[in-house]
């Protein structure tokens, strides 16, 4: 649990520290507050509002939101599961070079070549982020 906190946090100041890059403030805000929410940070966890809040990072453009929406509608937590709809967030993420979602839709391809080619592009975008000194939530 604790280990989860930190990387919570970690993730939220991550995210919070780019707010230069475009994302709007309303949007990050919502990123953080989610994170909270899911993982119980100074209040009790609350899945359902923090899905809600992922929504609304997501849509302002948090391609970390973007992402762990995608994953809380596939598992179905915090409200039902619909895969479609973590489909397309997945793909919007990938789009903007988030290399999580690019490796997430390469495990979820059937076709290998696709898949690799996936991976490479997950790859690729890894090293944009370390090159940009940019963490895991930008």
């Amino acid at each position: 649990m604790r280990r989860g906190l930190l990387a919570a946090t970690l993730l939220a100041a991550t995210v919070l520290g780019h707010a230069a890059d475009g994302l709007p403030p309303r949007a990050l805000a919502d990123w953080e507050l989610g994170l909270k929410q899911r993982n119980g940070l100074g209040m009790a966890p609350d899945a359902a509002a923090a899905r809600a809040a992922f929504a609304r990072a997501a849509a302002g453009g948090v391609p970390a939101a973007m992402f762990t929406l995608a994953q809380m509608q596939m598992a179905g937590e915090g409200g039902p599961r619909d895969e479609a709809a973590a489909r397309r967030w997945l793909a919007l993420a990938a789009q903007l070079e988030y290399p999580e979602a690019l490796q997430e839709l390469a495990m979820r391809e059937p076709d290998p070549v696709r898949a690799g080619e996936w991976m490479r592009e997950a790859a690729h975008a890894l090293q944009h982020r370390v090159r940009e000194g940019r963490g895991p939530g930008y």
